[in-house]
């Protein structure tokens, strides 16, 4: 070994090898306790950056940034939000640095949406590192591109953002980068089985930075830190705190990248798909909340209440992974309605989903259920129809190429609908008016990202690419729902009384061959194990009571009088 190499980790001399001695000097000395207790005393006197412009410079530090890296470094949770090239990577590398050389036996865990991102975060740490005074820095025990471990048992880990990625592992700060750009499977599987570990440690630090981008994850943390609800500290820097950014900048960066991603990436606008159903307004007029119960892909907002109307509309898919299988509850007593529970899951097999939808039915004071059928769902209303016997499920008749929804039955109704392009063009309007019109609420993170980015496609509107569109199509049954007769018959208090009323005549009339009414002796009939008509007169009140299962079709046997 050269002398070199005994003073250098494998022969790099800007690194510190192990066990390396130094005499610090009392300059030295109080340098170092002042950088340890000052993380911007020592960003700006200590740490080097490369400048585009001028190459290896020192990193002065702007007032935001200041303020950027007190909060990063005085808070365990944090979620930034900046613009595009406003340093956030470069400033939280510099945060990671200070943390791992002043504080022993931690480990960082960098992350982003692919590995090579997560990569080029360490890359700027490890030229930090490299431009630090000898004394400053600690010893190297590894220095890869993917992990750096230092002499004092700290070490920094690199990875994507997956469940596997760092799960066993003992992480002391979880840093995300770009936290928006995680693909919105990936981060549920993500945030659902990693994240929740790492959050309950008494000390452990977390920090998202992302520039917006769409109704995901991040949004759901930064809005849910501005409410105080998920204990983040928010830090919002606007481009105008960044020196030279001014009206003239601000010009030539909308020429540059057009209105959609200027508002996006320089405005910090949460935006979704360009041309989506909803507009954009209405998108960001959105907000979530926690769910009152959650197991198994179910989310239940809000219990059901007693003397309550529900309607569940529900898509089907394989449950090979791929589409999800979903439902949406509805509460629909009065306006504005309001989904109050999804159920959200892309492995449920089709033999399955019919026991969930009708024991969620059946709590929701037997809801009314519309299933698409297209495909695997008319083996869904089929079970749910002829084995479970679930009563309230909703019948179409298809006439001249039209689709309605129809109490009775004949030889032209059938359980569930067809979403021909017909009830999906139908559906998309109305859902659109409910929620653009403020008559349907909505709190659901995944059914607001599904929104966000439901988009147009030719004469039609689908999920943007590599996104899904589950269930915001069960929202659009429901718009296709609400605009018929049938369903403004039954959630009008006046009409449905006088729908009833109409019925039991006509229930009546049906029963005719069972009844004397010339005047003589009445006859006692046996039907499925009732007795009809004894000696009590006919009592249209008894036989209300008998025969109100047959018009559930009508109104919920919880308003039936």
């Amino acid at each position: 070994m050269t002398q070199a190499e005994g003073n250098s980790y494998h022969g790099n001399p800007n690194l510190k090898p192990l066990a390396y001695q130094h005499d610090f000097s009392e300059e030295e000395i109080k340098e170092y306790v002042k950088c340890k207790n000052d993380p911007v005393y020592f960003i700006e006197n200590y740490v080097k950056i490369i400048t585009l412009d001028s190459g290896l410079q020192p990193f002065k530090l702007y007032d935001c940034q200041k303020a950027k890296v007190e909060t990063i470094m005085n808070n365990r949770r944090v979620v930034l939000m900046e613009g595009r090239q406003q340093g956030k990577t470069v400033t939280s590398a510099a945060c990671i640095l200070h943390y791992t050389i002043f504080e022993e036996d931690k480990t960082v865990a960098i992350m982003a949406n692919k590995s090579a991102a997560a990569r080029e975060v360490l890359n700027r740490y490890q030229i930090m590192y490299e431009n630090l005074p000898i004394w400053m820095q600690q010893g190297v025990k590894t220095w890869n591109k993917g992990d750096v471990e230092l002499e004092n048992n700290s070490k920094v880990l690199t990875a994507a953002t997956t469940a596997a990625a760092i799960r066993g592992k003992s992480v002391n700060w979880l840093y995300i980068d770009e936290a928006a750009i995680i693909p919105n499977n990936v981060a549920d599987e993500f945030f659902t089985s990693v994240y929740p570990t790492i959050s309950a440690g008494e000390t452990t630090k977390i920090l998202l930075t992302s520039t917006p981008l769409g109704y995901n994850h991040f949004w759901k943390f930064w809005n849910e830190s501005l409410e105080g609800v998920n204990g983040f500290e928010n830090m919002f820097i606007p481009y105008y705190e960044i020196p030279g950014r001014d009206e003239k900048w601000l010009e030539e960066q909308k020429q540059l990248l057009g209105d959609v991603k200027f508002n996006q990436e320089v405005m910090c606008e949460f935006l979704g798909s360009t041309n989506t159903l909803i507009n954009a307004q209405t998108i960001q007029r959105l907000s979530t909340k926690e769910p009152e119960f959650t197991k198994n892909g179910l989310d239940i907002y809000e219990s059901p209440q007693e003397n309550h109307f529900y309607a569940i509309t529900v898509d089907t898919s394989r449950g090979i992974g791929g589409d999800y299988s979903a439902f949406v509850i509805v509460d629909i007593t009065e306006m504005p309605y309001k989904v109050v529970g999804k159920y959200r899951d892309n492995k449920i097999a089709p033999m399955l989903y019919p026991d969930i939808i009708g024991k969620v039915g059946k709590d929701y004071n037997d809801a009314f259920i519309l299933v698409e059928v297209n495909d695997i769902g008319q083996q869904v209303v089929e079970i749910l129809h002829q084995e479970i016997e679930y009563e309230n499920i909703l019948s179409t008749v298809n006439e001249q190429q039209k689709q309605y929804v129809s109490p009775g039955f004949g030889k032209t109704t059938k359980h569930g609908v067809t979403t021909s392009k017909q009830v999906k063009r139908q559906g998309c309007f109305a859902f659109k008016s409910l929620l653009e019109e403020q008559k349907m609420l909505v709190f659901d993170e995944h059914i607001i990202h599904e929104i966000s980015t439901f988009t147009e496609k030719g004469s039609t509107y689908q999920a943007d690419e590599g996104y899904h569109d589950d269930l915001v199509m069960c929202l659009v049954l429901f718009g296709w729902l609400s605009s018929q007769q049938f369903f403004k018959d039954m959630t009008d208090i006046n009409t449905r009384e006088g729908l009833y009323k109409a019925q039991m005549g006509d229930i009546e009339s049906n029963l005719t061959p069972f009844i004397r009414l010339d005047g003589q002796e009445e006859e006692v009939e046996v039907l499925d194990g009732d007795l009809w008509l004894t000696d009590d007169a006919y009592n249209p009140k008894n036989l209300q009571k008998k025969l109100k299962n047959l018009i559930g079709q009508v109104a919920p046997k919880s308003r039936i009088e």
